[in-house]
């Protein structure tokens, strides 16, 4: 080789023999054996000039005494030279790169002269005289390597710029388009290296690094984001059959001009006018022209459809299609190796060129001329191209030939042609979905506050309405007794005690009337000034108020009733008087008038003895039992509620688990005394009632296991009591005349007001057709808070964290607390040291995630009844709460507000108060015919569950509260729409003979305080997923139901259809897996980068959890947030396992 002048190169890398040949267009070949056969001269490349050079190596020596970057000392030319005793060798070395020095000399030269030496010397060869638009070479030299290759990396980064800028500016000139004059840049950081991009500010204010291609992105010296950054985009690519997604969406990394990234020409050539592409989907059997293929970026769109045309395009110039074709065969031959010969591919580039024209959506025309792409635009970067149409928001179109300035990104409809088919690129404006997930429920106090002096105001009128009924009906009773004073047959004594019976009632009505309107002043007045810190008994007082004036109406009829006996004994007697014209003067023994007559003085003079100890004008003070009542015998017939088909009967289930917590709560109690000393209870409408009347009262609960047994053996439905229960209601039915001396009280009789206050007085309302209001009356118990109360001591003493219990805060008797200027706020629990109405205390995080953990069960029942006037029972109640403590856990760490807000109202008893209102809902999108309440804060849906569902729920609850707690207090990602209480409530209404038994599911409303546009019930299934067809199926049934599910409960009794339009409910009902790809045309749901991950990790999370626990049918609910741009999801109905009749249904599917 040496005496053929041939100079052989040893250990080139790969890349940069790849330089090499495309400098000098020669090949790269792998086997030398007949390559001059079979290439000859394709084989070699050609240069002007070749030589070596050589350089003084700067890292290892130089002038003076330096030290590198990294600290490594470099050897001193002069140092060396100086010293005496230095090795031979080494002063030759050093003698060489003195003679060096910072010239560079030719390479035959520096080895003729001895200066070439290996540690002194660098030696380059150099190829020169190639085409200068392949490249050159650059050497840097002057500073230490860490220096000079930050100046490379910026020196590559400017060539880079410049050649983009020459190969963009060809793409605008040929697309006709061009930078309004007016364009300014603006005096910051120019991240892109093309023409008037501009990135704009990260959403929601978010400061992110863009992906630049690197795990490890570059931090500069500020930290920000640099150019650097922005040599690269990702995009979402989708191919779409026409409304249905061919294959998964992909994220696709592109870095400009590199090998992940193709030129534009290369693009259209391969992907949009290849006919033989196939697609990614091995099921997919059409061609490109079936297809579609959409590019998601940011806050943008590109579609690109293939279109055949009717004609071809015309031929391309011959100068263009000249160049093009010799640029493409230069490149092409340089950049691939030998034997991979593409001359096919070049005679079909000559004979089928590419062309653009641009179509303006504005003016409705083709406003710029049919251009052949040339040599630089068929260069440009698909990267690059990608992000001028994402991104350059200012250039617009600028023809010669047209008159139209329209934008070229929103207006514009770029077409590139090729033969008879046309690629069509759009863009539009998407905007990317957040994911919002509820991860805490506060209470609106604001609204209940609202809420509050609606019903104040409601008061207010109905009882000024009916404080004038009682003065009328006074009047009217105190002239009929005024005229009975000139028969001789009444004594004048008699008539002159019920007239100052009348006129104490009269009094006492209009110091009632006016105490009571001003108490709703003072009040209103202190709710609407406290702004954002609401007291508990601001919201207590409406029903307070209801109760009050039920209880003092009450006992007025009850002395009007009295006297109006009287009254119509005494007519009766003067009756006779003037019939019979005989010589009696008074009453005679015997005479059933003159018995009415005493009895009715009798009754006047009790009530007046009774009455005469309490002021019941004054609203704090609490009235006696009603007299009547406790001369009646109370019936209490538990054999007629407890009928087997309207209760559960689980022999190892529901019924067990309640049995088992009893006899948990009874070992735990031994120490208490077994017989309680029961007071006389003189609290607002409370009964004289016997506790041991209760079959389930807390003596009942201390009876041993046998005792339970045989409890539950007794309530067994007789016949003989069945059939005395249905003759009792039969004749008692309609035979009950209303008193014409009593007045009507309206409103103030519903709610069942005679029933016994909660805890702390509080007075909750029932309504036997709403289930919650019995759930919240039986959590506000005094029952409940006992049997909970005993749990909590079991569960510390079992921790070994003895803890006091819950102060009793009830009020003495005789008193209920009203909001006053005195009133504070209330303390927190003993055994919690934090603000109650939040969970930020270490110590408290853990009790309550130790009270979810909790294994036991913790099942309460509560039965309480209802009773008349006279003491009759009228209706029997019973609410057993499943799980109690590790619910209340839930609800703990699930309710409370994310930070401290002042004094509000507590957690729990915030749950109570939105549970004591509520209206039935008639919720559309499920097949199961479950029916729904929703509160009326739209906080909670109350979901009526079946008996196997309850049992399933109860199986798996465990493992439930476990995955809660790691969401909770370990930041597990979830969807899951939390279910916050499961009950089964009962009643037995002794009057209409009604009697219900349903089990039901409080859960959180996953659209609470937003405004849903549109809802999806999506199951990932396109079977009968469609609403029209759902409800085309179930038209008859939602017909006859839709009277029933229109009534809407609530404390007050009217409410404005103005106040229904304002709530933030969805009006256009669910709408199903089908509909929601119409909604979105069949493409993927744009989501931002955050909102994606969290969303896909909260999915994977649920969907395993589900699994595990053997829920296979579930949905996701999802509402569309238009205003917020969000998608507010959640995971409902998974309380289901997949058991038999789920396979069977699926089977059958």
């Amino acid at each position: 080789l040496l005496k053929a002048d041939v100079v052989l190169l040893q250990h080139v890398k790969p890349h940069l023999m790849q330089r090499i040949a495309r400098q000098t267009g020669g090949g790269i070949i792998s086997s030398t054996d007949h390559v001059m056969n079979q290439f000859g001269l394709k084989a070699l490349g050609r240069c002007h000039r070749f030589r070596l050079v050589s350089f003084r190596d700067n890292e290892i020596w130089a002038d003076a005494k330096l030290e590198d970057c990294n600290g490594r000392a470099v050897k001193s030319i002069a140092s060396i030279l100086s010293e005496k005793d230095v090795a031979n060798h080494e002063r030759q070395a050093a003698l060489a790169a003195e003679k060096l020095g910072e010239d560079v000399l030719d390479g035959s030269q520096a080895v003729k002269m001895g200066l070439a030496k290996r540690g002194v010397a660098l030696s380059y060869v150099m190829l020169e005289g190639c085409p200068k638009h392949l490249g050159c070479t650059m050497v840097l030299r002057g500073a230490n390597t860490a220096a000079l290759k930050q100046v490379k990396r910026v020196l590559r980064f400017l060539i880079n710029v410049a050649y983009n800028l020459k190969l963009e500016t060809c793409y605008l000139r040929e697309r006709c388009c061009c930078i309004p004059a007016k364009f300014q840049v603006e005096q910051k950081h120019l991240f892109s290296s093309s023409l008037s991009v501009d990135y704009g500010t990260p959403s929601h204010g978010r400061k992110i690094r863009p992906w630049n291609g690197t795990s490890q992105p570059d931090t500069s010296i500020s930290g920000e984001p640099t150019a650097f950054d922005h040599q690269s985009i990702l995009i979402t690519s989708v191919w779409m059959t026409e409304k249905t997604q061919c294959c998964p969406a992909e994220v696709k990394g592109i870095c400009y001009y590199s090998l992940q990234d193709v030129s534009l020409g290369q693009f259209l050539r391969d992907s949009c006018f290849n006919l033989s592409l196939k697609c990614q989907n091995p099921n997919c059997k059409k061609s490109v022209l079936d297809h579609s293929l959409s590019f998601i970026h940011n806050d943008g769109l590109i579609n690109i459809t293939v279109e055949h045309m009717e004609e071809p395009l015309p031929p391309a110039p011959i100068a263009t299609a000249s160049v093009s074709s010799v640029s493409n065969r230069s490149n092409e031959r340089s950049s691939s190796p030998l034997g991979s010969s593409k001359d096919g591919d070049e005679k079909e580039k000559e004979n089928n060129p590419i062309a653009t024209w641009t179509y303006c959506r504005n003016c409705n025309k083709v406003v710029t001329p049919l251009v052949y792409i040339g040599e630089d635009t068929w260069k440009f970067s698909f990267g690059k191209f990608m992000e001028v149409f994402f991104y350059n928001q200012s250039a617009c179109l600028n023809s010669a030939h047209h008159s139209c300035s329209c934008s070229m990104q929103s207006a514009a409809v770029l077409y590139f042609g090729c033969g008879r088919l046309a690629a069509r690129f759009t863009y539009e404006r998407i905007k990317p979905f957040g994911v919002y997930v509820g991860r805490c429920l506060p209470i609106d106090e604001a609204f209940h506050r609202s809420e509050a002096l609606s019903d104040l105001a409601q008061i207010s009128v109905a009882s000024s309405e009916l404080f004038v009924k009682f003065d009328k009906h006074v009047e009217k009773v105190s002239r009929e007794a005024r005229s009975l004073f000139g028969s001789a047959a009444n004594r004048p004594e008699h008539l002159q005690t019920v007239l100052s019976e009348l006129n104490m009632i009269g009094s006492e009505v209009d110091h009632a009337a006016k105490t009571l309107q001003e108490k709703i002043a003072s009040v209103s007045d202190k709710c609407q000034s406290n702004g954002a810190i609401v007291q508990e008994a601001l919201f207590r007082f409406p029903w307070y108020s209801r109760r009050y004036l039920f209880m003092l109406t009450t006992a007025w009829n009850e002395r009007l009733s009295a006297a109006g006996q009287a009254l119509a004994a005494m007519r009766k007697l003067a009756d006779t008087r003037s019939l019979a014209r005989g010589d009696l003067i008074g009453p005679s023994i015997g005479d059933a008038s003159a018995e009415d007559l005493m009895e009715g003085m009798r009754r006047l003079r009790m009530l007046n003895e009774v009455y005469s100890q309490y002021n019941i004008t004054d609203i704090t003070t609490m009235l006696p039992t009603l007299p009547g009542s406790g001369s009646q015998k109370i019936e209490m017939d538990d054999d007629e509620f407890e009928d087997p088909e309207s209760s559960i009967d689980f022999s190892d289930g529901v019924d067990a688990d309640v049995l088992a917590s009893r006899r948990r709560l009874n070992r735990s109690s031994t120490s208490a005394p077994r017989e309680a000393k029961v007071r006389p209870n003189k609290s607002l409408g409370a009964r004289n009632i016997p506790i041991d009347s209760f079959s389930d009262a807390p003596k009942g609960r201390q009876m041993d296991v046998t005792s339970q047994s045989s409890l539950a053996k007794n309530k067994t439905v007789t016949p003989g009591g069945a059939v005395k229960s249905a003759l009792t209601r039969f004749f008692n039915r309609g035979g009950k005349e209303s008193d014409p001396y009593e007045v009507d009280l309206g409103i103030f009789k519903e709610g069942r007001p005679r029933l016994e206050p909660g805890v702390d007085g509080i007075v909750i309302p029932i309504l036997d057709e709403i289930p919650s209001t019995v759930i919240a009356y039986s959590l506000s118990s005094q029952e409940y808070q006992k049997q909970m109360l005993h749990f909590s001591k079991m569960e510390a003493r079992v921790g070994g964290d003895e803890r006091p219990p819950m102060p009793d805060r009830r009020p003495p008797s005789g008193e209920i607390p009203l909001p006053s200027s005195q009133d504070k706020p209330s303390q927190p629990n003993d055994k919690i040291p934090n603000n109650p109405n939040t969970i930020h205390g270490i110590d408290e995080r853990k009790d309550i995630e130790r009270r979810m953990l909790e294994r036991n069960k913790s099942h309460i029942k509560h039965t309480f009844r209802d009773f008349d006037g006279k003491g009759q029972q009228t209706c029997k109640f019973v609410c057993t709460t499943y799980w109690a403590t590790q619910f209340h856990a839930v609800r703990r760490a699930f309710l409370a507000p994310k930070e401290p807000q002042g004094a509000g109202l507590d957690v729990e008893k915030g749950y109570i108060q939105s549970l004591s209102a509520a209206y039935s809902w008639a919720a559309s999108g499920g097949k199961s015919g479950a029916s729904f309440h929703r509160t009326l804060d739209q906080r909670f849906v109350i979901k009526c569950i079946s008996r196997t569902e309850l049992q399933m729920f109860l199986d798996c609850a465990p493992a439930y509260f476990e995955y809660l707690s790691k969401a909770f207090f370990h930041g597990l990602p979830t969807v899951l729409c939390k279910i916050v209480g499961v009950y089964q409530i009962g009643y037995h209404n002794r009057v209409t003979g009604k009697r219900s038994m349903e089990q039901v599911a409080v859960m959180q409303n996953i659209f609470y305080g937003r405004k849903i546009a549109k809802t999806f019930d999506l199951k990932g299934s396109l079977r009968g997923r469609f609403a029209r067809q759902l409800h085309s199926n179930s038209a008859k049934d939602s017909a006859d139901q839709s009277e029933a599910n229109a009534t809407v409960y609530r404390r007050a009794d009217t409410e404005s259809d103005e106040e229904e339009e304002e709530k933030p409910i969805n009006q256009n009902g669910t709408l199903l897996d089908g509909d929601f790809l119409e909604y979105t045309n069949g493409r993927p749901l744009p989501l931002n980068d955050r909102a994606k991950a969290v969303f896909h990790m909260s999915i994977l999370n649920d969907t395993l959890f589900l699994s595990i626990i053997n829920v296979l049918d579930y949905s996701i609910l999802v509402g569309i947030d238009e205003d917020n741009m969000e998608l507010v999801v959640g995971i409902i109905d998974f309380m289901r396992q997949y058991d038999i009749m789920k396979q069977m249904e699926r089977v059958g599917k």
